[in-house]
């Protein structure tokens, strides 16, 4: 007994006499150049931490709303605006608990000194196609000069001193001119012009509401198969019909079986367009503040003229949600969805009814957090997209039909299977070539040097059972963002793809032809007319650009609404519908152009076509 006593007591001398915390420490501190700076001047940190019986292991600054973790300091950087600025380090050593902070407030002093920007333009009456010249007119402070010019003509963007700009859309449009001198003082002028209407002008046709709640997050506009009616839905859970004209027909409550998150902000699925006139929708968001007892649901509704009567109707299942970007899926015998929450009482996110009855015909489990795109090819087989499970992704799932059944290919014999579609829809060529648009995650080229990959498989040479291996990857700019971006084909096998900040063309071999810098920021798929023309929606500047085939220089930008959050459909007689959000309503917009039609030997918009079946090669 004596002995343990002895040995409790020198354990305990050992540890009062050996306690590291006592005797280490970290006290953070940084230095600056100056102790005030004038706009435009570089800004230069030094960090003087010291640490005491340990090592400094995290530097954490905070500054300009800025935060980065730097052992030694951030690089050099200047401030475009006055005011007294509050800088932060906070030093972690390697014990983990020892943490110290130093502040340090830093005047930038505003003299008020600015460049004024102005410009004019001639002729002073613009007309839509023809050139006008623009002239910088603005002036520097004395003793500086201007060294950068960025010019923003509605969503085309041009650098020049003095740009030539030709509109190629009709109607009221701003023009804004940013200067910046070499303190890196800036001016904006901003003017809004009056173009006339030309021959092959964007012009707005009509616009209208068509909700009073819900928004526009990834729904797009459906047309017939002849153009004559036009429908669309938002997450208020109304489906609405227009004629081509304006007027509007019918609205369809989808809402009547108590499905979840009614006119949230959520997003919602796209309307299909059956040939036979049908209209298939998917409501339903059960995965915030929502019910999990509740159900989203699949409307099967009589379209055209005397329609918006239900067909059938199909609960989905508890806790299911329905918020992927893309549209159903509709063939010949089926309709195919894809749910962003799998129904409790199976677990499966892909599902396929019978159309003629919307009996479900078969269900399967992608990954949790489905929500991209699916396509149905003519030979029955199914392109699926998974969302990301366990910190993974497993790329796009091929269904190969089996009977009445499918059978689904594994995660290694996946198309892109260690990359992710990141909500994507995926595009069909005619010569059975599918193109797929990733986020990347470095199974193929480091994320260092690019955040989105296009890949593209020929399904001709997919076979149950084996690894496929792609035709070609490439590299993208931009990111592949959880927003519906996605890609068109055209008729010889170039891709267009849209990324956040770029629209990039793609050619049939996997080289890049060109990519376009976005004004603002892209949203949802491109769509080709039948002059070969692409267009897209620029979110932030509110939008609907057209961009010219062989070279991607935007020629026309026409502003309509506050936020197109959604994919352009283009019509069999060549409108051109977006929806989006106007004075706080979901609205529908009505573009006329020089096209007479959608590129229909293509894959020409999201869907493949203007029904957004999903269904052609």
């Amino acid at each position: 007994m004596k002995r343990i006593i002895y040995l409790l007591i020198a354990a305990v001398s050992l540890l009062v006499g050996c306690n590291p915390a006592e005797e280490a420490w970290v006290q953070a501190g940084f230095t600056t150049d100056k102790e005030s700076y004038e706009i435009g001047d570089l800004i230069t940190l030094t960090n003087t931490s010291t640490a005491e019986n340990a090592q400094i292991a995290v530097c954490k600054w905070e500054f300009m709303g800025k935060v980065s973790y730097e052992l030694a300091a951030p690089e050099p950087f200047s401030v475009e605006e006055g005011g007294d600025y509050l800088f932060r380090l906070t030093v972690t050593s390697d014990h983990g608990s020892m943490k110290s902070v130093f502040e340090k407030t830093i005047k930038i002093i505003d003299d008020g000194i600015r460049p004024t920007a102005d410009f004019s333009w001639l002729p002073e009456q613009i007309v839509a196609g023809e050139e006008v010249v623009f002239t910088d007119q603005s002036k520097a402070a004395e003793g500086c000069e201007i060294i950068k010019r960025e010019w923003t003509f509605g969503a085309i963007l041009s650098t020049e001193e003095n740009p030539t700009v030709t509109f190629g859309s009709h109607g009221k449009i701003n023009v804004s001119l940013t200067v910046t001198d070499n303190k890196k003082r800036k001016d904006t002028k901003t003017v809004t012009v009056d173009v006339a209407k030309s021959a092959g002008s964007l012009g707005v046709l009509w616009a209208h509401s068509y909700d009073e709640q819900g928004v526009v997050i990834g729904t797009s506009p459906a047309t017939s198969a002849d153009g004559e009616y036009v429908y669309v839905s938002s997450s208020n859970y109304n489906l609405v019909c227009f004629t081509k004209l304006g007027e509007r027909v019918w609205g369809f409550d989808c809402g009547q079986n108590n499905e979840p998150n009614r006119g949230s902000d959520y997003q919602h699925p796209t309307p299909t367009v059956d040939s036979d006139g049908v209209v298939y929708v998917a409501v339903g968001d059960n995965t915030s503040k929502a019910d999990a007892a509740k159900s989203a649901s699949l409307y099967a509704v009589k379209g055209g003229a005397d329609g918006g009567t239900q067909k059938w109707f199909t609960s989905i299942g508890a806790k299911s949600s329905m918020r992927p970007f893309g549209a159903p899926v509709v063939t010949d015998r089926y309709v195919m969805i894809l749910t962003n929450s799998a129904p409790s009482t199976d677990g499966m996110h892909f599902r396929i009814y019978d159309k003629a009855s919307g009996v479900l015909q078969y269900a399967e489990k992608t990954s949790s957090g489905s929500y991209g795109g699916c396509v149905g090819l003519k030979d029955g087989r199914v392109l699926v997209n998974t969302g990301q499970s366990g910190g993974r992704s497993y790329g796009t799932h091929i269904f190969f039909p089996k009977g009445n059944s499918w059978s689904k290919s594994t995660n290694e014999q996946n198309y892109a299977p260690n990359d992710q579609p990141n909500g994507s829809q995926i595009a069909v060529g005619a010569d059975g070539k599918a193109y797929i648009l990733c986020l990347n995650l470095g199974a193929r080229i480091s994320t260092n040097e690019t955040k989105a990959l296009v890949y593209c498989y020929d399904t001709k040479k997919t076979t149950e059972g084996n690894v496929s291996a792609p035709e070609w990857y490439t590299a993208v700019k931009g990111e592949n963002k959880q927003t519906g971006y996605g890609l068109v084909v055209d008729g010889n096998g170039v891709v267009y793809v849209a990324t956040d900040k770029y629209i990039t063309a793609i050619s049939s071999t996997g080289s890049v032809l060109w990519a376009t810098e976005v004004a603002g920021t892209a949203y949802g798929v491109p769509a080709i007319d039948n002059e070969g023309y692409i267009y897209y929606n620029d979110t932030e500047k509110g939008s609907l650009v057209k961009l010219e085939p062989a070279t991607g220089k935007a020629i026309a930008s026409l502003q309509l609404g506050t936020g197109l959050q959604s994919s352009p459909t283009i019509s069999a007689d060549g409108i051109i519908y977006v929806t989006g959000m106007l004075e706080g309503k979901p609205t529908l917009f009505a573009v006329e152009g020089a096209a007479t039609g959608y590129a229909a030997n293509a894959w020409s918009q999201m869907g493949g076509n203007p029904g957004k079946s999903g269904y052609m090669y």
